[in-house]
């Protein structure tokens, strides 16, 4: 049965930010567009920012309740953060480079009222292309190292058996509500008293791996997790193919995985087969972090120095042709 809207319930929306004013800007703009029934109060957590965030926080959005960290506590701890502040009927966790569609707070809302047996929903998110981003998936498995969302392998054959289980292809072209193992921390949205069941996020985890975690905990306790696609959102991730990684999130995307496979996969870390994920992983990380460190030499050897053209005759510069600085 449907449960009932009246009475404006609260929705708090959570958002932790660092140093990323445009990206932020423009989420907060799409949330206090949006058309929805609940009373809805925003809570950024800004984690240190040196770029000016909180002035601009304050100054074009006062309705905003901002919390100032002096440092940056990471992104996880930011959350958590917040979600011992929220004092709303729902909460809705949101990455700050997230842009929502009008109606997506709506559909979110009207699916968590009508399904309680539910612990968290997410919406169909894009990129910024227009592309399903994938994000409502299957529980990974170790093949998914090598047959993941982003891997080489994926995209030479895309309708792979593995990689289509783990990100649920069959519902890819579906408009109606389908379950799932897990859906992005980039937008969570469900009933506060979840985190009274379940608890916050794990705060071992820096940032990537983190959703996956408390997913199955949800799991765990009993609840389901469910996709919502006529909620649509676009997510400008930071970590999307083609974008250079740091060394830092190469290595923290590493440590995540290991930690979440050594919790639910092993019996602890002296597990054979936790100290096997430990050696695989710092090895791919590595490689991974040499590859670009490489990447980017090759980068700043081949642009055009200032005092050289742009766009260089072939004759003068041969070696810069289809070569992308």
């Amino acid at each position: 049965m449907k449960a009932s809207l009246s009475g404006a319930p609260r929705v708090t929306i959570l958002i932790a930010s660092w140093n990323g004013w445009a990206k932020l800007r423009t989420c907060l703009t799409s949330i206090y567009a949006s058309e929805s029934p609940a009373a809805i109060k925003v809570m950024v957590v800004d984690n240190g920012s040196t770029d000016g965030t909180q002035d601009h926080i304050r100054r074009e959005f006062p309705q905003v309740e901002l919390r100032e960290n002096a440092t940056n506590r990471g992104h996880t701890a930011a959350i958590n953060q917040g979600f011992a502040l929220a004092d709303g009927d729902y909460v809705a966790a949101l990455d700050d480079d997230t842009e929502l569609a009008p109606d997506c707070l709506r559909h979110l809302l009207e699916f968590s009222a009508a399904h309680p047996e539910v612990g968290v929903v997410g919406p169909r998110m894009f990129n910024s292309d227009g592309t399903v981003q994938e994000s409502a998936r299957n529980f990974p498995s170790a093949l998914n190292g090598l047959l993941g969302r982003r891997s080489l392998l994926t995209r030479l054959f895309p309708n792979n058996r593995v990689a289509r289980r783990y990100l649920v292809r069959e519902f890819l072209e579906s408009d109606e509500p389908f379950a799932c193992a897990q859906v992005s921390g980039a937008c969570m949205f469900f009933r506060r008293e979840v985190l009274d069941t379940v608890g916050p996020w794990d705060q071992r985890y820096i940032g990537y791996w983190v959703d996956t975690d408390w997913c199955q905990s949800i799991r765990q306790s009993g609840l389901g997790v469910y996709c919502v696609p006529a909620a649509r959102l676009t997510h400008r991730e930071s970590n999307a193919r083609g974008k250079r990684k740091s060394a830092h999130r190469t290595w923290i995307f590493h440590r995540g995985a290991y930690q979440y496979y050594t919790r639910w996969h092993c019996r602890g870390y002296r597990d054979p087969r936790s100290i096997l994920a430990g050696v695989l992983l710092t090895t791919r990380a590595a490689l991974l972090i040499a590859l670009n460190a490489i990447r980017r030499a090759r980068a700043i050897a081949q642009k055009p120095s200032a005092s050289e053209p742009a766009f260089a005759p072939e004759t003068a510069r041969p070696e810069l042709r289809g070569v992308e600085p």
